[in-house]
Order: structure tokens, then C-alpha cells, then sequence
């Protein structure tokens, strides 16, 4: 083998092993304020502001589908708690999430 084939081979290995610790780090951080939060508060809002939206597009789109009383419990427990959890583990853009609730 020659040495650039080598050293390309290194520079892969441990891009490959960096980028997997970085992951790895930014996951155990979400985990651990997640945590924080559940530990504080009893819990957090269990969608983002994205699937939220999309859910409600499903239901628009979908309102007599199969999966469509699911998909109004689980909109329902967003509401809810996102009406009695102060604190957000996801980013809300103002004027997102639920109507009359203060983010």
C-alpha cells in the first residue's frame, strides 16, 4: 500500500471516529436536559413546532383516516402539555405551538 493511500486511509478512520464522538456528545447533552427538564417539571413537550405542524396538515388532508383519532390524542397531549410545562426542550418561534399559551 502506498503512503497516500495510507494516509488517506488515517485521515478517514478518524473523521469517521470524530464525527461520531461529536454526535454522540451533542446526544448525551439533549438526553441530559431532557432529563432536567422531567426532573423539574414532570415533563416536556413531546413534538416539535415541525411536527406539529405537520400533524395538523395530516389531519387537514387525512380528517376521517385511520390514524386520525391517534393523531388528535397526540395533539391533544401536546396542548396540554405545552399549556402546563413552563419550560421548552424544543425551539419555538413566537407565534408557534398553541394558541393562548404563553412560550
Amino acid at each position: 500500500m502506498t503512503f497516500p493511500a495510507i494516509v488517506v486511509m488515517l485521515i478517514s478512520i478518524l473523521s469517521l471516529w470524530g464525527v461520531a464522538a461529536l454526535t454522540m456528545v451533542y446526544s448525551m447533552r439533549q438526553e441530559e436536559r431532557k432529563l432536567e427538564l422531567l426532573q423539574q417539571q414532570e415533563g416536556f413537550e413531546p413534538f416539535s413546532a415541525k411536527a406539529q405542524r405537520d400533524m395538523e396538515r395530516w389531519l387537514i388532508r387525512f380528517p376521517n383516516g385511520e390514524q386520525a383519532e391517534e393523531m388528535r390524542g397526540l395533539l391533544e397531549e401536546q396542548r396540554r402539555s405545552l399549556v402546563t410545562n413552563r419550560r421548552r426542550f424544543y425551539t419555538w418561534a413566537a407565534g408557534s405551538g398553541v394558541r393562548g399559551t404563553q412560550q
